[in-house]
């Protein structure tokens, strides 16, 4: 049985749903989703966000039943080093290759987590689909503060973790990349100085849910570039996509109280090196129509 097979069988047993699943890894629905349309398995970075959203260890989602000895799952067993040297040592040339994966994944996975979590600062959001079946980055925390103005300086280094990393739009299957241009441009654009209070707080939170925002981008629009200092990094041209983004609402005593829901506009520039590069977002709206409960 593929991986993603028993990712769907054990969201079928636990009753869990795919927006669940989403909320608990951190992974886009629509990735989740293109798992079984596309019969693909998750990338190895994803495995143990999965195991522990699905309660399962490595073993049980690797390794087919068949080839599993009982004593090789046990948590408590595992732990005791002996034990595993014994067990690979009884097992046969095929399950010892499946268990020398394993070990191999795992600390792949290990690595990539606590890359992740330094370089995305430990970002905690989630992707959730609204009654109309409409995509939404549901950002849990507010990092960027200020009673009177947002620290755009802040905001600008943070966007700096995501240089060089690279996004597919679900909907298109465009790839975007993330330049060195962006942490200036969306911190210090004109439209940036331009906005004040709600607005800037989210567009400044906004920042969080970037891989997000762009894998559930919609409604791709072209125009050609007519600026001549762009003439290189848009030489064919700029796409427009829209994308939404929910942040919370505290009440007095600090709980959650709803997440407004906001509507943004991803520019993305054509370069000169045929690839597509997020440039900016634009056109922070607030939806009051739909707020979201917690």
């Amino acid at each position: 049985m593929n991986i993603y097979e028993k990712i769907f069988d054990r969201l079928t047993e636990l009753h869990m749903s795919q927006i669940e699943l989403s909320r608990r890894t951190g992974i886009a629905t629509s990735t989740i989703s293109d798992w079984r349309k596309k019969k693909i398995n998750p990338q190895a970075d994803k495995l143990v966000a999965i195991c522990k959203a699905l309660d399962m260890s490595l073993v049980d989602l690797l390794c087919d039943g068949h080839e599993k000895e009982q004593k090789v799952v046990q948590t408590d067993y595992m732990l005791d080093e002996r034990h595993i040297v014994e067990v690979f040592r009884m097992s046969d040339n095929e399950m010892k290759r499946r268990l020398s994966r394993y070990f191999e994944l795992v600390e792949i996975c290990n690595q990539i987590n606590e890359n992740n979590v330094s370089k995305k600062n430990k970002r905690n959001v989630s992707v959730i689909q609204d009654i109309d079946g409409n995509n939404i980055v549901v950002i849990n925390d507010i990092l960027f503060k200020g009673k009177r103005s947002i620290n755009w300086k802040d905001v600008k280094e943070y966007l700096k973790n995501y240089v060089g990393d690279f996004y597919t739009i679900a909907s298109t299957g465009d790839i975007v990349y993330i330049g060195s241009d962006l942490p200036n441009e969306y911190s210090g654009s004109k439209y940036t100085h331009s906005i004040k209070g709600m607005n800037a707080k989210a567009k400044a939170n906004a920042a969080q849910g970037i891989p997000e925002l762009i894998e559930i981008a919609v409604g791709k629009h072209f125009r050609e570039n007519n600026e001549e200092k762009h003439w290189r990094n848009a030489k064919f041209g700029w796409y427009r996509y829209d994308s939404r983004f929910a942040l919370p609402v505290y009440d007095e005593v600090g709980e959650i109280e709803r997440y407004n829901v906001f509507h943004a506009s991803l520019i993305v520039r054509h370069s000169e090196d045929k690839k597509l590069y997020l440039y900016d977002i634009l056109d922070i709206k607030k939806e009051t129509s739909t707020p979201i409960e917690p």
